[in-house]
């Protein structure tokens, strides 16, 4: 295993020669959606504001030392301190501060987030070690709060399925979808994941708010671009297509929680949704008046398979570079 570590290094290393910016072991999920060229162009994330709805947020990792943070706020302790605090369970904030690195880490050689330059509003709102409609309720206050504050973008790589059933999952029952489709009424693109649900048996294929109109909603893909077996699966309970797109999220490389120079991989439709939240930030960027619907057309007719999308792959993987010129 050390040994073909070692080797994917070196071919990274090599591949790196043809981007102005290093990506280190980011750099195969970041061309899996060719990125790099739209990185190229000069385009960052600058000016973008960028909304995470998380476990929590840490910043000690050698990646995010100049993250741009705007606000934070912790609904559940009701305090502005997102990061671990007291009495809260052992590794609140790992799943938080990873998908965080997709976005915003920076470190030439080992990382370069989608949206590296944007500026991050952050909410703590789901408690690892419990699953209950209090933590519903706190996502639709970080999301009223997010978009009090003129937030452009909100990532959400969490959801709820545990007090639902398939049945609900039509886009017009659960609270928190109705949410973010409002929110996309407001003008925010709402980037969701579509969960990783696929075979558990006794629960909905896919989590809320996945099942949204007007969200875009993500799964996973492995390197050689084949759905990892996790990646919930559509339709909706209504019978729209769902997942919407695609991104690398088998074996994806994060900035460590645990240890502030490590990159470990990753797995699952959280860290593919916040790649394709990096994507819709470039297209903020350069076309800044884009509706939610536009932004998510320009995904759908650019991605892999557009002209056949399915309830595996949905429209397929993105192509960040022509959905940014669509």
């Amino acid at each position: 295993l050390a040994a073909l570590e070692e080797a994917r290094e070196a071919a990274a290393g090599e591949k790196n020669l043809k981007w102005s910016l290093d990506y280190g072991g980011s750099l195969e999920q970041a061309e899996l959606i060719n990125l790099p060229p739209v990185h190229e162009t000069g385009l960052d994330g600058e000016g973008v504001i960028v909304g995470l709805i998380d476990t929590g947020f840490e910043f000690a990792h050698e990646a995010m030392q100049n993250v741009d943070i705007l606000a934070t706020y912790d609904f559940i302790n009701d305090d502005t301190d997102v990061s671990d605090g007291p009495g809260d369970p052992e590794y609140q904030a790992y799943h938080g501060t990873e998908v965080l690195s997709l976005l915003a880490g920076y470190k030439e050689g080992d990382m370069i987030g989608a949206a590296y330059k944007a500026s991050f509003i952050l909410a703590k709102t789901e408690e690892i070690d419990r699953e209950d409609p209090e933590e519903e309720d706190n996502f639709i206050a970080a999301l009223e709060w997010m978009e009090g504050l003129g937030v452009d973008v909100v990532s959400s790589q969490i959801g709820y399925v545990d007090w639902y059933n398939y049945s609900d999952m039509d886009g017009l029952t659960a609270p928190i979808t109705i949410a973010c489709d409002m929110a996309a009424t407001l003008g925010v693109v709402v980037v969701t994941a579509a969960g990783n649900l696929n075979g558990e048996p006794g629960l909905p294929p896919m989590m809320a708010p996945a099942d949204g109109r007007h969200v875009i909603t993500v799964g996973s893909v492995m390197l050689d671009g084949q759905v990892f077996y996790t990646s919930s699966r559509g339709p909706t309970y209504d019978g729209r297509t769902k997942p919407d797109l695609m991104a690398m999220g088998a074996g994806a490389v994060v900035a460590s929680y645990h240890a502030d120079w490590v990159y470990p991989h990753v797995f699952g439709t959280s860290y593919a949704t916040a790649q394709i939240a990096g994507v819709v930030t470039l297209m903020l960027e350069r076309l800044p008046n884009l509706s939610p619907w536009q932004v998510r057309e320009a995904l759908r007719m650019t991605a892999s398979q557009a002209d056949q999308p399915d309830n595996d792959y949905g429209w397929g993987i993105v192509d960040a570079q022509a959905a940014v010129n669509y």
